[in-house]
This record gives C-alpha cells, structure tokens and sequence, in this order.
C-alpha cells in the first residue's frame, strides 16, 4: 500500500515540476516582451513559481522517486524504466540550465539583452515536450507496443512546439 501512496504524490509533484518549468519560461518569455515597468514584476513571479514550486517539487519527486525503486527494485530490469532513468537525468539538466537562464534574466537590467523570446520560447517547448514524454511512458508502460506511443507522441509534441518557438 505504501508503494501505491507513493507513486501518486511521485506523479503528482513531477507534473507540478514540468508546470513549474513550463510556465517559468512561459511567464519569462512574456516578461521579454514587456516594457521594462513591467518587466521587473513579470520576473519576480516567474521567479518565485521556480524557487517555490519547481525547486520543492524536483526534490521531493526524486526523493519519492528513489523510495518507489527502493521498494521495487525489480523495475530496474525493465526497459521503460532504463529509459525514464535517462529522460529524468535529462529532465535535471534541462532544469539546470534553466535555472542559470532564469538567473540572469532576473539579475540583467534589460532582459532583451540576455535572451530573446525565441529562447524563451524553445525552453518552454522544452518542457511540454519533457511533460508529454513523461506522461505517455507512464500511462503505456505496461502495453506491449509503449515504445511507439511514447516515440510518436513526443516527436509531434516536439515538432509543433519548436514550429510554435520559431514563430515567436
């Protein structure tokens, strides 16, 4: 029952971790856009969405994460989790990147400066495409053919959201 217990609050805090990630960028794109009275406001919530709900939200994922596989150990033979292994190492990177991004952007008087809405915009397909990657291996892992769901489903979700960032 613990497993069961776990596994809900692990899904729960990696979809407010892609959220977090997702509308960070989202609100730091807008925030580009804007006259510079209202850059600093715009920034200063994206920034507190990030340190307050990112942030918390990676951690305590991978901490429910690691509980989970501590008391399934076996799941560590399976391919789909080999691969989520992978996307989550991933998953951080992008993060970290995002973070420095982030950082920057709050810190530079003129955020056109350090990116533009372009860049803005491909982190937050970044995201989506992490977010449709994640929830499609979970919900096909147990089929026979999840390789070519989740395969298809994050080459569209990519394919549309670097259309959309270009045309930003």
């Amino acid at each position: 029952m613990t497993y069961y217990y776990l596994k809900t609050l692990h899904h729960l805090l990696v979809v407010i971790w892609v959220f977090g990630l997702i509308y960070s960028a989202a609100i730091f794109l807008l925030s580009s856009r804007l006259q510079e009275g209202h850059q600093s406001k715009a920034t200063d919530m994206g920034w507190n969405i990030w340190r307050y709900g990112a942030w918390p939200s990676m951690i305590l994922g991978m901490i429910s994460g690691m509980a989970m596989l501590h008391l399934r150990l076996f799941h560590l033979a399976d391919t789909w989790m080999q691969v989520k292994l992978v996307a989550v190492i991933l998953l951080v990177a992008l993060h970290v990147r995002c973070h420095i991004s982030f950082r920057r952007a709050r810190r530079a008087q003129n955020q056109m400066l350090t990116k533009g809405p372009t860049q803005w915009a491909k982190l937050v397909a970044l995201g989506a495409t992490f977010g449709v990657f994640f929830l499609f291996l979970m919900g096909l892992k147990d089929s026979f053919q999840w390789i070519y769901g989740t395969v298809i489903a994050t080459s569209v979700t990519a394919i549309i959201s670097f259309f959309l960032a270009k045309k930003t």
